[in-house]
């Protein structure tokens, strides 16, 4: 069933970024959505595309997952604040709290680490809910204040019970599994976001773990990276951005040749990045966190009713 409280609403918060973001001075900016890398995470798979050109010879891309590095190489050319609302497309993920496609908000800001970057995200997640009040909304997050910031390591202390979330072998026995990263990422959703979606105000969890700092920099042995989490379902993730050749194409070889993006390390090879910041905000899990209920609430027509709607096709 379409709800149409639910279109006004994307359109009310869609401007309300935009305006955001053209009072802090940044360009709206639009880069490919087709494009002829894979996603460099191991945890993030493509939606592979198949086209030809008009001789036939064809080629395999993919559709992107995230703006990320057409929008550094932008930053790398000279600008120095720029955002875009993207849908992007990952493989495999359709759920009550996923869907294959989705709306994206990433912005970059040269000159500034992930500290500015939780600044912008509660600002403009406030302003968000603000007009959804204002549309008549039922509003059940305490906005009250700032938002909570506690470590990665402080929240495992608190609710997986590891006194260092650095102790690898700690957190393997607490968790009971056998490798690091799968021991991490258990005890984050058994225990941790459990407990993140009893706490009524959004919180920001930062200063990850090396082993998951994606493309974040690294002050003692802890990645300058945070998440959003509301309600205990993460909305944002942001980082103080690598800038270095030799580090871009470190993280890319991890995932194999298709990974591994060649136009965006060209660059790097004649000077970095100029230091910067990267947030990537969810935009229908933003809505959700205003309207409540599954992603299905959020976004009309999932690929998971498209795919109910064709198996179930009897013509």
């Amino acid at each position: 069933m379409i709800d149409k409280g639910v279109f006004v609403l994307r359109d009310a918060l869609l401007s309300e970024i935009r305006s955001f973001f053209k009072e802090e001075g940044f360009i709206e900016v639009d880069t490919p959505f087709i494009v002829p890398y894979e996603n460099p995470d191991d945890n993030v798979e493509n939606v592979k595309v198949l086209f030809s050109d008009f001789k036939g010879k064809e080629f395999l891309f993919f559709l992107h997952t995230s703006p990320e590095f057409f929008m550094k190489r932008l930053i790398w050319y000279g600008f120095d604040r720029i955002f875009q609302i993207a849908r992007v497309f990952r493989n495999q993920e359709i759920g009550d709290s996923h869907n294959l496609e989705f709306t994206m908000v990433e912005w970059y800001r040269a000159g500034k680490d992930y500290t500015c970057g939780m600044d912008e995200t509660e600002r403009m997640v406030k302003h968000c809910f603000s007009k959804a009040e204002t549309l008549g909304f039922k509003i059940d997050v305490d906005l009250t204040g700032s938002f909570l910031k506690l470590t990665v390591d402080e929240v495992f202390r608190e609710f997986a019970d590891v006194k260092d979330v650095l102790d690898e072998e700690e957190v393997k026995k607490v968790a009971g599994r056998e490798v690091y990263e799968d021991a991490f990422f258990f005890l984050l959703v058994d225990k941790i976001e459990p407990a993140l979606s009893q706490i009524k105000k959004p919180l920001f969890l930062y200063d990850f773990p090396e082993k998951f700092s994606a493309m974040a920099k690294v002050k003692d042995r802890k990645a300058e990276r945070f998440e959003l989490y509301i309600k205990g379902i993460e909305i944002a993730n942001g980082y103080t951005e690598l800038v270095g050749y030799k580090d871009y194409l470190e993280k890319f070889d991890k995932k194999g040749k298709r990974a591994v993006d060649k136009g965006f390390l060209k660059l790097l090879k004649n000077k970095p990045l100029p230091d910067c910041e990267g947030v990537a905000l969810g935009f229908d899990r933003l809505l959700m966190a205003i309207k409540g209920g599954k992603i299905s609430d959020v976004i009309p027509f999932t690929t998971d009713e498209l795919i109910r709607e064709v198996e179930d096709w009897k013509g």
